[in-house]
């Protein structure tokens, strides 16, 4: 796998059709959770009529999801059920509580994904945002129900936002890298920077929780996540997307060796 030094020679979506060639069907499906995102955009660009332009990241393309709207049977389940509330309802005007809604069965849904490695990094994705928006709300007076992703597995991190008890030791045991996250979120740095700090722990987690992984999909997930930050960055910071592709050229040169167990 070769990147240029200005930018990924392959994107995330190149990458993606070159996984469907080379994973058998199981572990693409795995890959394709990971783009679901650009879709839940594309549904309520069209569904709230936002005119927007179309996220060509989605798994489904404009002309299958369009007719899909009007009768849907052939989307992830979540998307399906989503569709069908927001049509029966009279008005139809986007708001928080749609897009609160479709976080929350989206995330539910991913939750019940097979893979345990998948499964964990969700319910981690899901907790750094909660946390991160319990301490905005409560720096900005806001209600915390009105903004908080709920699933129904989660019995105990977001009881605790919901009640605003933020203090970094009460997580230590729930979530990883609580203490880290919680002193980013307290800094009085900029925005992006804080943002920065903030994936930086996101990719220290792939790296841990993928250190014993050699031949496995779960390598393959961790670096599509990154390659999706670092296309992320490329747009929004040049400066700190280029750092983070050479970071992860400099990952695929180190890191990809045979353990001591095939060597001969």
């Amino acid at each position: 796998m070769f990147f240029n030094e200005s930018k990924p020679g392959f994107s995330s979506l190149d990458f993606r059709n070159e996984l469907e060639l080379q994973l058998v069907k199981e572990d693409f499906e795995l890959i394709k959770l990971l783009f679901l995102p650009a879709d839940n955009e594309n549904l309520i660009n069209i569904l709230f009529d936002q005119n927007k332009p179309f996220n060509q990241n989605g798994i489904f393309p404009k002309n299958f999801l369009d007719p899909e709207l009007e009768n849907p049977f052939q989307l992830p389940l979540y998307m399906d059920d989503f569709i069908r509330l927001v049509n029966n309802q009279e008005q139809r005007e986007l708001s928080l509580h749609y897009k609160n809604l479709l976080q929350h069965m989206f995330y539910d849904f991913l939750l019940r994904t097979k893979n345990q490695f998948l499964r964990e990094w969700f319910n981690f994705e899901l907790n750094v945002k909660n946390i991160l928006t319990a301490i905005n709300c409560m720096h900005f007076r806001y209600n915390p129900e009105q903004h908080l992703i709920q699933t129904e597995t989660d019995l105990t991190v977001f009881p605790l936002l919901q009640k605003t008890q933020l203090k970094p030791e009460y997580f230590e045991e729930l979530v990883p890298f609580s203490e880290q996250i919680f002193r980013a979120a307290a800094s009085e740095s900029q925005l992006i920077e804080k943002e920065k700090t903030i994936d930086k722990i996101k990719w220290d987690y792939l790296d841990e929780h993928t250190f014993f992984h050699y031949f496995t999909i779960e390598k393959v997930l961790s670096f599509s996540i990154k390659l999706l930050m670092t296309e992320r960055w490329m747009k929004l910071d040049k400066k700190t997307g280029e750092e983070l592709l050479n970071k992860l050229i400099n990952e695929l040169k180190t890191s990809y060796k045979f353990p001591a167990e095939f060597s001969l």
